[in-house]
């Protein structure tokens, strides 16, 4: 069961995400298929990936992450 701690791999594209603004695609394109550690699940049930040490220097800010529904995540035993 996925939880927080868990490594996942970030395994399918939600459609949603073809509506957000150009800059947040292109993360989550560049995250799609990558592997990273559930930080928290947030308030609203979605898990929380810590993709910082990928996305700060390429796209700005600090600390980004990026909130996804299990259903787009498998869990890296």
């Amino acid at each position: 069961m996925i939880q927080p701690g868990s490594t996942v791999k970030f395994a399918r594209m939600p459609e949603w995400v073809a509506q957000l603004p150009e800059e947040s695609r292109r993360v989550f394109a560049f995250c799609l298929g990558r592997k990273y550690r559930i930080e928290e699940i947030d308030s609203h049930g979605l898990f929380v990936l810590d993709v910082s040490h990928e996305i700060d220097q390429r796209s700005g800010g600090l600390m980004n992450d990026i909130r996804l529904e299990a259903e787009f995540l498998e869990e890296i035993a």
